[in-house]
């Protein structure tokens, strides 16, 4: 059993609720427990809003944790010194979802790719042009790239630089935030394929972060659905996409596009989506959950462990789970 590179433990982010009076605020990220361990890919799924990318931000340390502690190789990220926290952002990248809004536009691919070695401390520009000619190789470019400017590539290309630089001070975790998003869909499978390879030969951990069900599927060695907050369900990749057991994972798995004619039309979500000014007493899910009990609208349900390797957080599933169990 690997120990976890990257353990958060009941996580939480606030954030003030604009226009719903002083003092008050919503819970971005609610209660979130993951771990990462070196090599493992852990995709992060939900709908928009669901707070995938703020929980992105605070493993980069880029937000103040509410609550919880997130550990990286042991320790805790709030108690590091400003020392540490430099040397940190060696360790942990982020590649994000537009390659064209992340490169400055007034630098050519060199300097972008250079600028995270030149600020740690790589002061022989030659030793950091052979460094650079390495790296864009490493993502498939060649030296012909080293004089232009982002606008001259396309947007695979840029991500590619992206890329090179996420690797660039030999990184153990990148957080991957909707990577492939605003490419292509062949482009997308090169890009797919680069990470991989990348992965394999670095020794790399990556949180993906997508509503791409079908890519997620690819990259992941397992996967958390998240929702309002709070990681609802977490297993490994083919146990989830085969045995989906929280009612929204179910709904959510369902809207991955089928030429199947057989399959079964999607099935819609009825009731009132909570909000952050509004969010219901219990389970976050029940207003739209066609198996919600009394204790479903009382109180909320933690993840338990239904069975190896499979969590849930769900009232009602996880109690039917472990009575079918029990016969």
């Amino acid at each position: 059993m690997f120990k976890p590179l990257l353990s958060l433990q009941r996580v939480g982010k606030e954030f003030p609720a604009r226009g719903s009076g002083k003092g008050l605020s919503y819970k971005a990220v609610n209660e979130v427990s993951l771990d990462i361990c070196p090599g493992e890919t852990v995709g992060l799924v939900g709908e928009s809003g669901c707070g995938k990318s703020t929980l992105g931000y605070l493993v980069l340390n880029l937000l103040e944790l509410t609550s919880g502690e997130i550990l990286f190789e042991g320790q805790n990220l709030a108690n590091l010194n400003k020392a540490q926290q430099r040397a940190l952002k060696s360790q942990i990248q982020i590649v994000f979802q537009d390659p064209q809004s992340s490169l400055n536009p007034r630098f050519k691919i060199e300097q972008i790719v250079e600028e995270p070695l030149r600020l740690n401390g790589w002061r022989d520009k030659q030793k950091r042009k052979e460094r650079v000619k390495q790296l864009l190789d490493k993502v498939g470019l060649g030296e012909e790239y080293l004089g232009r400017f982002p606008h001259e590539l396309s947007g695979g290309q840029r991500q590619r630089v992206a890329i090179a630089r996420a690797i660039s001070l030999n990184p153990k975790l990148i957080v991957l935030d909707e990577p492939t998003s605003a490419l292509d869909v062949s482009v997308q499978a090169q890009i797919l394929n680069l990470l991989k390879e990348l992965q394999r030969d670095l020794n790399l951990a990556f949180l993906f972060i997508s509503h791409n069900l079908a890519v997620v599927r690819h990259l992941s060695n397992k996967v958390a659905v998240m929702y309002f907050g709070r990681i609802i369900e977490l297993a490994d990749t083919n146990e989830l996409f085969n045995n989906p057991l929280h009612p929204y994972t179910k709904v959510l798995l369902q809207s991955i596009p089928n030429i199947n004619p057989e399959k079964p039309l999607l099935v819609e979500l009825e009731g009132e989506m909570p909000t952050p000014h509004k969010s219901p007493l219990g389970c976050s899910f029940h207003s739209r959950c066609s198996y919600a009990n009394d204790l479903c609208r009382e109180a909320g349900s933690e993840l338990q462990l239904i069975k190896e390797g499979h969590w849930v957080s769900c009232n009602a599933m996880s109690r039917g789970e472990k009575n079918k169990g029990d016969v």
